[in-house]
């Protein structure tokens, strides 16, 4: 497997493609792997951008669900 230890993290990924960001959230991050690993890499890109009102709603579900 190749090393990716210079690879942009998730957060550093996605957040070019949104008009805000929750960089300081660790939740944002486990939200991202987890709907690409849920769909397809790429998917949480696709949804923030076809339909940011969708990805919020989806992702404040995710961060008040599981967060504490």
């Amino acid at each position: 497997m190749p090393n990716n230890s210079n690879a942009p993290s998730v957060s550093q990924r996605t957040g070019a493609f949104l008009n805000f960001t929750l960089k300081d959230n660790p939740m944002y991050e486990q939200f991202i792997e987890l709907t690409n690993q849920i769909f397809w890499e790429g998917y949480a890109e696709q949804l923030a951008q076809e339909n940011p009102v969708r990805f919020q709603f989806e992702l404040n579900d995710f961060i008040n669900t599981y967060q504490n």
